[in-house]
């Protein structure tokens, strides 16, 4: 059964030479934490070409 996670993230994007640092944050479904914790970084992976997630908290809703 799958629960409901809140994440946030601190999102580092390197692109030509230029490096940006943001925040990102939402919710997920998946069964466990790790589970969370894989899908949202494949999520921000997949947004933009060198982008990539540190500090990366999921937390129970």
């Amino acid at each position: 059964m799958a629960k409901r996670w809140n994440w946030n993230a601190t999102v580092v994007e390197t692109k030509l030479g230029e490096r940006r640092v943001g925040s990102a944050s939402g919710k997920v479904e998946a069964p466990t934490r790790e589970a969370a914790r894989a899908a949202v970084r494949r999520d921000i992976e997949r947004k933009g070409n060198g982008r990539t997630a540190h500090e990366l908290h999921v937390f129970e809703q």
